[in-house]
């Protein structure tokens, strides 16, 4: 397979033929002979033939020399994984290329030029599209009832491995560690600062001085958020794009035991609201 791949870089790479080889893999087809794999040199992909009556599956390749990774670089995405990104959006006119741009336009309007790359900031393996639902499904996070963002589009922002204790924060299983999830409306000035630091408390700190619907412990000041991807949106101005009307809106993992309920969740209406003491205790982990 070396050899191969040193023939296709002398090519210059790119789309030439030389990008795909077979090699043998070991794996035994129906008649009981060796099934060559297709690796594809440009996607860095192995493809392993179906066997019986399973399906052929497709394996992403990475390219070890002494003990450095050479292909893909390190800290690059995968192009296997970049592929499979652009496939799913090639369709949808509110696809990754669209939103970066939409997204560096409104941090540029708002005097912050985006200066890293899009694959340093976002993560889109991990996006999800609420907009066919037309209302959320009953489930929870970290313990606590989750609404989906019904009617909104998430851009996951690249937090994995990003924080002490792993990734435990973002489990979708209800296991040990998983965090509750809250969604936060801003004006387009502050999300810079959020998306490099995290979030801060803000001056307006009105409910302060109230308690805790639950336990009766004084709110305090720190993070406002919300269940509501509704109420979080009363907080985002619409902004107009190429002809489309946008608003961004953060989603967010919270950690269970620090959300101070300024109102409890059922039976009110207009959205409740949560607030985070502690700035640690709140992650954004997704732009909608």
């Amino acid at each position: 397979v070396e050899a191969l791949f040193q023939v296709y870089l002398s090519l210059g790479g790119g789309g030439c033929k030389e990008r795909r080889a077979e090699v043998s893999a070991g794996a035994r087809g129906a008649a009981g002979s060796a099934a060559p794999c297709s690796v594809d040199f440009l996607l860095m992909t192995c493809r392993q033939p179906a066997v019986g009556d399973g399906r052929a599956k497709v394996y992403p390749l990475r390219r070890i020399e002494g003990d450095m990774q050479t292909h893909p670089l390190p800290g690059q995405p995968h192009p296997w994984f970049l592929k499979r990104i652009q496939d799913r959006d090639s369709s949808d006119w509110l696809n990754n290329e669209f939103f970066f741009r939409a997204f560096s336009q409104v941090m540029a309007n708002a005097g912050h030029r985006v200066h890293g790359a899009v694959h340093d900031i976002f993560d889109f393996r991990w996006n999800q599209d609420f907009r066919q639902k037309t209302e959320s499904e009953p489930t929870v996070r970290g313990g606590v009832m989750y609404n989906e963002p019904v009617g909104w589009k998430k851009f996951a922002v690249k937090v994995m491995g990003c924080f002490e204790g792993g990734n435990a924060w973002l489990r979708l299983d209800g296991r040990p560690g998983e965090w509750a999830v809250a969604y936060h409306g801003t004006n387009v000035d502050a999300m810079p600062s959020i998306l490099t630091g995290g979030m801060r408390a803000g001056e307006r700190q009105a409910y302060k001085d109230h308690t805790d619907k639950r336990t009766g412990e004084k709110i305090g000041e720190g993070i406002y958020c919300t269940p509501s991807i509704k109420t979080a949106a009363e907080f985002s101005p619409t902004l107009e794009v190429d002809g489309r009307r946008l608003q961004f809106v953060f989603q967010c993992r919270v950690r269970p035991e620090a959300i101070k309920r300024i109102h409890e969740e059922v039976g009110r209406e207009s959205g409740a609201y949560w607030l985070i003491n502690d700035a640690a205790d709140i992650r954004p982990y997704g732009v909608l």
